[in-house]
């Protein structure tokens, strides 16, 4: 298992700097990483894609995610806001070691 994020340290725009859980900095190019969706503003990743989003990105000592960016279904039927999540390996392997 790869280790997961800590702490968030720094947010520009598409650009996340993180402390991973085996004390490493790395950083996360969500631009990069998401290029293709700056032109789909159907997907749900588009929706992070613009400043004023991006930079309400949080962790919960995980992952990396954005709370309210996508909805779900409730129990009852109900659409409800839901969190933008990835999955924490994925975010590693497309992570880059600060030197």
């Amino acid at each position: 298992m790869n280790p997961r994020i800590e702490k968030i340290i720094s947010i520009n725009p598409f650009i996340i700097k993180a402390l991973w859980t085996d004390n490493q900095v790395r950083t996360i190019d969500f631009g990069v990483f998401l290029s293709e969706y700056f032109s789909k503003p159907e997907s749900i990743f588009h929706k992070i894609l613009n400043n004023d989003t991006f930079k309400d990105a949080k962790t919960d000592g995980r992952t990396i995610y954005w709370d309210g960016v996508v909805e779900m279904e409730d129990y009852d039927g109900k659409k409800i806001p839901a969190p933008l999540d990835f999955c924490p390996d994925v975010l590693f392997e497309q992570s880059v070691l600060e030197k």
